[in-house]
């Protein structure tokens, strides 16, 4: 039977079994696509709520629903250093309908294997931002410079304890980086998240923290902490009275925390086009942009294959550090 019949019969008004039958076929099919058209795409954070990683995701979900013209869900889950968010993601559908927000390295586990293996499990689908750390104490900790606390540090060490928001993760990764161009040893204490990690620096049971300004920002004006250094080549225009860690005696020292975007590896390169499209039309809006900048990021957005050149080359610099035994990496 051709389309031309189809029609017919359905503009009688379904008064045969057949027609009524494709009818009935048609109306399902128009339901499937609407609901396809409906269904929420589900941003995954791997971290509690409150850190850097879920700030981002938020900010760019509320905006993402208009770009991409679907619901968008934001959800947390975190555990073992953004393991189980990105795991969560790999093995979901591979239609698009699950995007994970992470660093630029979503898994730790991909720092101890050979670097395509994050190929294999998850697809870059685009650059997101990128932020600079600060090197912040609890305000009890007599230093008042970077120097004071490399001196404190060589006098006892591993006295100090740093924290971070998980073994390896891009901050505690940064703060051993810091650690080897300083020429200290501070005893590391993993996190579940940056929110617990926070509540214990500022209670004092730990001295140190290497976090992004949006972690950081909202306890520096109440005195609660004092922020030594910056990590970024240049010192941060919102805060210029702020050193940069090379300015204080380490030359070249730069460190970032970079994030994307992933979603389950097999995933149409169509599926994938349309995703990136929709993040970088969200990361273009005026609205973004400033919200970014009030909590520390610059935005980037770019292509699945910038992403993935920027991911490979982190995994293969980090692998020095598990290779010395400076990062444990858990598989």
């Amino acid at each position: 039977m051709n389309r031309r019949t189809v029609l017919k019969h359905l503009a009688l008004g379904a008064t045969t079994p057949l027609a009524a039958s494709l009818g009935l076929s048609f109306g399902l099919s128009l339901s499937r696509n609407a609901a396809a058209r409906e269904a929420p795409l589900r941003v995954i954070v791997p971290f509690p709520p409150g850190g850097g990683t879920d700030v981002l995701g938020r900010v760019i979900a509320a905006t993402l629903e208009g770009a991409l013209d679907r619901p968008v869900v934001v959800e947390n889950k975190p555990g073992a250093s953004g393991m189980l968010g990105a795991d969560y993601t790999a093995n979901g559908a591979k239609d698009g309908s699950v995007l994970l927000f992470a660093g630029l390295v979503p898994s730790v586990r991909y720092y101890a294997r050979p670097p395509e293996e994050v190929l294999k499990q998850l697809a870059p689908v685009c650059p997101i931002a990128r932020s600079p750390y600060m090197v912040a104490v609890n305000a009890d900790l007599p230093a008042k410079t970077l120097a004071d606390l490399v001196a404190q540090a060589k006098r006892d060490p591993k006295g100090l304890t740093f924290g971070s928001p998980g073994n390896a993760t891009p901050q505690h990764l940064a703060t051993e980086l810091l650690q080897a161009a300083c020429g200290i040893d501070m005893l590391h204490v993993p996190y579940r998240g940056t929110g617990p990690m926070m509540t214990d620096l500022l209670g004092g049971q730990i001295q140190l923290v290497v976090a992004t300004v949006a972690a950081v920002e909202p306890y520096m004006k109440g005195g609660r902490l004092r922020v030594l250094a910056v990590t970024s080549r240049e010192r941060l225009p919102k805060y210029p009275d702020i050193p940069t860690v090379a300015e204080s005696g380490y030359a070249g020292f730069d460190a970032q925390i970079q994030f994307g975007t992933y979603c389950a590896a097999g995933t149409p390169d169509a599926v994938i086009a349309a995703l990136n499209q929709g993040i970088n039309r969200a990361l273009q809006t005026e609205a973004v942009r400033s919200k970014l900048a009030e909590q520390g990021f610059a935005p980037t957005g770019g292509t699945p294959a910038q992403l993935q050149q920027s991911l490979l080359a982190e995994i293969r610099n980090v692998a020095g550090l598990v290779q010395a035994g400076k990062v444990r990496v858990d598989l």
